[in-house]
């Protein structure tokens, strides 16, 4: 998901509201946005936030500032990953049953993934 501000944000919050498995979130954000106008509308239907730095991204927010974002609104296990694919393999690891893991906030992080895996 590329979607980086407060309306994106509820939307996602009105999707996850209608699925039945856990969700998880891996994200990474610009500095020219605002983390917790996003994240605002998440917490009821987040489990774990593994928050990343955009790799190769000089205006990455860094990824102890956006799980302190994400933390700060409610997110209680919300921890910085090295990489992408850290945070993956963090989440993957310690899940419980099955989950939905998804990659938001930024478009920058979107192509970052799809271009290591495509």
């Amino acid at each position: 998901d590329g979607g980086h501000n407060d309306s994106a944000g509820e939307v996602l919050a009105a999707w996850a509201a209608q699925r039945r498995q856990p969700l998880d979130l891996v994200f990474g954000m610009l500095t020219t946005k605002e983390p917790r106008e996003f994240l605002a509308p998440l917490p009821p239907h987040v489990g774990r936030l593994r928050a990343v730095s955009i790799p190769a991204e000089e205006a990455s927010l860094p990824a102890g500032d956006a799980a302190g974002a994400a933390r700060d609104v409610g997110i209680a296990d919300a921890a910085p990953a090295g990489d992408p694919a850290a945070a993956l393999d963090d989440l993957i690891r310690s899940a419980e049953g099955p989950r939905t893991v998804l990659i938001c906030g930024s478009l920058y992080l979107a192509g970052s993934v799809l271009a290591e895996n495509g």
